[in-house]
């Protein structure tokens, strides 16, 4: 039996979130969130594989919320509709999606984050 992967969606939009889920449900555990005191509360808990941050959260993304995440070995995926928001979060390359994207887009970016994080 293999490991499924618990993968932390922060995302303020219901919508997207849902729909996020639903595609990721089949082959990993998914926790949603809306805000990033949730996603740091959770991170500081729990043993995430990886994060898909939304850019764009109500209140902006907490500063300590990606060192938090590098520190609890969870990978990161920046998700925006602006690329230049996603530069201003971090000083360091990350994955990205850019929105609106495919479910396959999306997908395809996880299975190959989880992969290059694998142990």
């Amino acid at each position: 039996m293999t490991e499924q992967y618990q993968i932390l969606v922060v995302e303020d939009d219901p919508l997207v979130s849902e729909v996020i889920a639903a595609a990721l449900d089949d082959t990993y555990a998914t926790t949603v969130v809306e805000t990033a005191a949730e996603a740091l509360g959770l991170l500081q808990r729990g043993r995430f594989r990886l994060m898909l941050l939304d850019c764009t959260l109500p209140g902006g993304v907490d500063v300590t919320l990606l060192p938090e995440a590098d520190r609890a070995g969870t990978a990161v995926i920046l998700m925006s509709g602006d690329p230049g928001r996603m530069t201003k979060l971090t000083d360091q390359p990350r994955p990205f999606v850019l929105k609106p994207f495919t479910l396959a887009g999306l997908l395809d970016t996880v299975e190959t984050v989880l992969a290059a994080a694998a142990p």
